[in-house]
């Protein structure tokens, strides 16, 4: 009876699914995603060397600066903080005035 048959004999019978463009398409999907890949690349190095290193240096560290300054840390602590908290904290402030 078809209840009795064990999976693994029904998956021996059936040959393996290609898929529908058979093997090549893995390959196809690859050379496509290796090209976008090469030319991102190549769209990177020519725009570095348009814009200068030194100036990518600055922009970099003006970056940095930012993120450290305590304005950015002070805005990252509130965001990871309790909603709660943080609305009885302004809710404090408030009522101090």
């Amino acid at each position: 009876m078809f209840w009795n048959r064990s999976k693994d004999s029904d998956k021996q019978k059936k040959p393996a699914a290609k898929g529908p463009q058979g093997d090549t398409g893995v390959h196809l999907k690859s050379d496509k995603s290796q090209r976008l890949r090469e030319e991102a690349l190549t769209n990177v190095r020519t725009a570095r060397h348009q814009i200068g290193e030194e100036a990518l240096d600055r922009i970099a560290a003006a970056m940095t600066k930012k993120q450290q300054s305590a304005i950015e840390r002070a805005k990252a602590d509130i965001g990871n903080a309790d909603v709660n908290k943080v609305k009885d904290e302004i809710m404090l402030m408030l009522g101090d005035r």
